[in-house]
């Protein structure tokens, strides 16, 4: 008979304590099966806390089964995966890592036994929870059956550890072959009882124009840090290192690094920063895509990698100074980034004579003066250009030079003119001329003027310098006029005598009229300017009447006519307009222009021909004319009577009556009848 067991007081010893069961596979079994469902459960309802105590319990059961394998393939998936660093938990986390570490030990597994011995190093840990102390170098002592030489590689994202490295370029921006200060940081985050960390090397790379930056380790003897802990190295690279550099890597060199040496032994809690000094040699955007450190220890190697910009960045760069130490913002980009820029030439473009405005139609000659600033002499080509649509811009030539235009070229929008200046001396200067006529419409350009040179002891690199001037290029003349009428002292056709026909003497027969336009030219240019000629141009004529002009004042060839800004000369230009056809009563439109020749007051200035546009005139045939008109009397030119005279046209084909009254006043009196009519046949 079975004996029957009362159970509602007392559990059964499998499930009172699960690890003080013995050894029979029966009861392991039903554990194991219990820990599955478990975990299933768990799982199901997002349980994560709980699958991982499951997951815990689960692997110390196989330790204490004594079967090390299983239990180090749970116990240390567990702990890449397990959410107690992100709790905090790092009590519990540690007994986890003790516990990997024991299943690795017993199954041979070196690379784990170092992975977890670089975590529980960190400071997150407490040393006398377990009461241990933790040290790389010897965490593998009497390991057998390891490779030839096995490598761990750790990252920064990954476990807490005790070491961490950023960088920082030590200015905002760069120039191509300028030297950039650079700072690596590196700092201790490991426990005050465990051994100091001997690094064998530090390879930093980069993404742009650097080469990669390898630091070897040096021993020196230790000198005290700073007040925080920090000790500051200046350090100078080399594309070779020292034969004394105690890497055992350092036999292995590559053309594209860059090679120092430093003692990399960092002890718990302190810092050290390195300075040196790169050269760039192309421009754009570098940044530091990673940093790797290198710990060797016989016969294994331990890579800590760190590529992730928000573990790279430093916010302060440290140096030395008489106090000790000071600090300085590593800029507003991010510290581990920076613009490198093309080399900034040292060859100086100037323009010694150019004005503040220039005036249309004038030709201009411009100084352009070329300084060497360089360390060296320099093979030196000018190119200058105005910037815009060919139609609209001046075209510039060097003067008693050879100008050539590049017929490669398709921009069709630029003018170029090119001068081989030929090597020019180290602190040396030259000074060439270019011509250019600017166009008679007012205009805002920009001069451009390259020079593109090479230095003698770097012919290979070819560097430029752009010089960007506005010019201004306005009216100097703008002018007004006035259309009056005057007496013809000709007699006008009848139509009582038989005209003489058409033909080169006798070109019109019609009504003839005299006018007076009075052109008023003002000056807007920015100093004195000397008028050589004035004259109105007849552009075009109606048809059914010809024009002659003729200016009343005359230029003296030998004077000089000077017109100062904002000032006024006033030019009295004849018109005699006359019809074809006696018949022919249409008024008549004239359009003229008004071309002054002018220069400077410079007597090394050209004279320019500007036009002046001038409004279209109408001549009204069909309508009368009164012309009052004054001669001095004969014998009696210092009399104040003065003779007045009206002259009356009725150039219509009617009769007209004209009523003609005088009024008189107490600044005004004749003698003569106050009023009378006047009847004007055709």
């Amino acid at each position: 008979m079975p004996a029957l067991y009362d159970t509602f007081l007392v559990q059964e010893p499998l499930r009172q304590d699960p690890f003080a069961v013995t050894h029979n596979p029966s009861d392991v079994t039903t554990l194991l099966e219990v820990y599955k469902q478990s975990s299933e459960y768990f799982t199901e309802r997002d349980r994560r806390r709980a699958v991982e105590r499951l997951q815990y319990e689960l692997g110390l059961l196989h330790i204490q089964g004594g079967q090390w394998r299983k239990a180090l393939s749970i116990l240390r998936r567990l702990w890449e995966d397990v959410r107690w660093r992100t709790d905090g938990w790092w009590s519990l986390l540690q007994v986890l890592a003790e516990a990997v570490k024991d299943c690795a030990r017993r199954c041979g597994d070196w690379e784990t036994i170092v992975q977890v011995e670089w975590e529980l190093m960190s400071d997150c840990f407490s040393t006398t929870t377990l009461g241990k102390t933790y040290d790389l170098a010897r965490c593998l002592e009497g390991a057998e059956g390891l490779d030839a030489s096995p490598k761990v590689v750790r990252r920064e994202n990954q476990f807490p550890s005790p070491l961490s490295l950023t960088a920082a370029f030590g200015a905002a921006q760069g120039n191509v072959g300028e030297v950039l200060p650079m700072q690596i940081m590196i700092s201790s985050h490991s426990h005050q009882t465990t051994a100091p960390l001997a690094l064998s090397r530090i390879v930093m790379s980069f993404d742009g124009g650097l080469k990669d930056v390898c630091i070897e380790h040096k021993p020196e003897p230790e000198t005290p840090s700073g007040a925080e802990g920090i000790m500051v190295y200046d350090i100078s690279l080399n594309p070779s290192v020292s034969d004394d550099a105690s890497s055992p890597t350092s036999t292995a060199r590559s053309s594209n690094c860059l090679y120092g040496v430093c003692d990399l032994t960092l002890r718990p809690g302190k810092r050290k920063a390195i300075s040196f000094n790169v050269i760039p040699r192309d421009s754009g955007t570098v940044r530091v895509t990673s940093i790797v450190s290198s710990i060797h220890i016989a016969p294994w190697t331990l890579d800590f990698v760190v590529s992730e910009a928000k573990y790279l960045s430093q916010e302060d760069i440290l140096m030395k100074n008489k106090r000790g130490l000071s600090r300085r913002h590593a800029g507003n980009r991010g510290s581990n980034e920076i613009r490198i820029y093309p080399k900034p030439p040292k060859l100086r473009i100037g323009l010694p004579t150019l004005k503040k405005e220039y005036l249309t139609d004038e030709t201009v000659v411009l100084d352009v003066e070329i300084a060497n600033e360089e360390d060296d002499d320099a093979e030196v080509t000018l190119e200058c250009q105005f910037l815009g649509q060919a139609d609209d811009v001046p075209t510039l030539t060097w003067v008693q030079e050879t100008t050539s235009h590049d017929p490669l070229s398709n921009h069709k929008n630029q003018i170029t003119s090119r001068l081989k200046l030929g090597c020019l001396e180290k602190g040396g200067s030259r000074t060439r001329q270019a011509r250019f006529v600017a166009k008679r419409l007012p205009t805002e350009t920009v001069l451009e003027i390259k020079a593109s040179y090479n230095l003698l002891s770097e012919p290979d690199t070819s560097i430029s310098k752009v010089f960007v001037q506005e010019v201004i290029i306005d009216r100097p003349f703008e002018a007004n006029y006035d259309l009056k009428p005057c007496i013809d002292t000709d007699p006008w056709p009848s139509y009582f005598s038989f005209p003489a026909g058409f033909d080169d003497d006798h070109p019109a027969q019609g009504l003839r009229q005299v006018w007076q336009t009075t052109a008023r030219l003002a000056s807007f240019a920015p100093e004195p300017l000397v008028i050589e000629s004035l004259a109105l141009e007849l552009l075009h004529v109606q048809e059914g009447a010809i024009c002659d002009v003729s200016t009343n004042n005359i230029f003296d060839s030998t004077a000089e006519t000077m017109i100062a800004p904002n000032d006024f000369y006033e030019s009295k230009i004849r018109v005699t307009s006359q019809k074809k056809d006696l018949d022919d009563r249409r008024s008549t439109a004239i359009k003229f222009q008004l071309r002054v020749r002018w220069r400077r007051q410079s007597t090394t200035s050209s004279s320019a021909t500007t036009i002046v546009p001038a409004p279209d005139l109408t001549i009204p045939f069909g309508e009368p004319r009164v012309l009052a008109s004054t001669d001095a009397l004969e014998g009696n030119e210092d009399t104040d009577i003065i003779p007045l005279s009206y002259t009356i046209e009725n150039p219509s084909t009617h009769v007209l009556n004209f009523d003609i009254s005088m009024e008189t006043s107490d600044e005004f009196a004749f003698s003569g009848p106050k009023s009378g009519s006047v009847n004007l046949v055709p």
